[in-house]
């Protein structure tokens, strides 16, 4: 782990490459990452929905900020889940951070990505209106805290490019 103080921190709506990017990056910076979903979900035993199911998503979000506060001590890239920013705690968290970076895309590219996917409680059988409802829910709270936005249908490199462009000209 690199004793770098403040984290790269990955958000958007789900399925906008927030673990494909922080994959991408760690590996080509030589940099520690985490998907807080993906360690919550090894930490608590129990698949995501199964943790919507047994505590509901306000446990959930309660579970995601405690790991959250760990995480950001520990990790150089964090990607979070799509509705970090509906829990006021870690919401919080994410605002003291000057390098939250915002992944947007198409939302119809978004669909198609996730309408299937029953990985994710909030998407599964939802149709495109609805996403687009809690996607319109969520822009102003993401661009309130994001140090910038960047399309994530672009390529990898040309993510990396733009989001290192910008951190080198804070």
């Amino acid at each position: 782990m690199n004793n770098k103080i403040e984290p790269l921190i990955l958000i958007g709506f789900m399925g906008t490459g927030k673990t494909t990017l922080g994959q991408f990056l760690a590996s080509n910076n030589q940099l520690s990452y985490i998907d807080l979903d993906e360690h919550i979900a090894i930490q608590e035993n129990k698949s995501i929905p199964e943790i919507f199911e047994a505590i509901g998503e306000q446990g959930f979000r309660k579970l995601e900020n405690e790991y959250l506060q760990e995480c950001v001590q520990r990790y150089d890239i964090i990607s979070t889940g799509g509705g970090i920013i509906e829990g006021d705690e870690s919401f919080r968290i994410l605002k003291e951070q000057p390098k939250v970076i915002w992944l947007d895309c198409d939302i119809e590219i978004l669909y198609k990505r996730i309408k299937n996917d029953s990985n994710r409680p909030n998407a599964n059988n939802k149709s495109l209106f609805e996403l687009k409802s809690l996607y319109s829910s969520r822009v102003s709270r993401y661009n309130e805290i994001a140090f910038i936005k960047v399309n994530s249908s672009q390529s990898l490199s040309d993510l990396q490019n733009d989001i290192m462009e910008a951190i080198v000209c804070e």
